[in-house]
């Protein structure tokens, strides 16, 4: 499948119940800031997946909430991992207050705190 440098398919997305519980449950890699936590593990398909779980109860705001997960999936759409990761990304109260470079700041320290630990490369 291309995944062509604008778009973000369902093939690259964690879906169902299962493929989260893959992820949360058993060894995975985390990082981890005020905001966010991001957990990482070794992907079954050729690809790397992303799954985002942006709670209500964390960002009330549906706009704030849809233009968090904007951010969250064009980061990952231009800084593809190098291995094939399952991703869960978790927002945490506040991150709705930021501004865009404010996240985006956010993902690149859960970016470079996973790629310190080796499991990016």
């Amino acid at each position: 499948m291309s995944f062509n440098g604008q778009s973000f398919p369902r093939a690259r997305r964690l879906l169902t119940s299962h493929d989260f519980s893959r992820v949360f449950g058993g060894d995975n890699h985390r990082a981890s800031t005020r905001y966010a936590l991001l957990l990482a593990k070794s992907s079954a398909s050729d690809h790397s997946r992303l799954g985002l779980v942006i709670a209500k109860k964390n960002i009330r705001l549906a706009n704030q909430r849809n233009r968090v997960k904007r951010v969250i999936r064009e980061f990952f759409r231009c800084h593809p991992p190098a291995k094939h990761l399952d991703l869960v990304f978790l927002a945490r109260k506040g991150l709705g207050d930021l501004s865009n470079d404010q996240i985006r700041s956010q993902l690149q320290e859960l970016w470079r705190k996973l790629d310190k630990s080796g499991h990016l490369k």
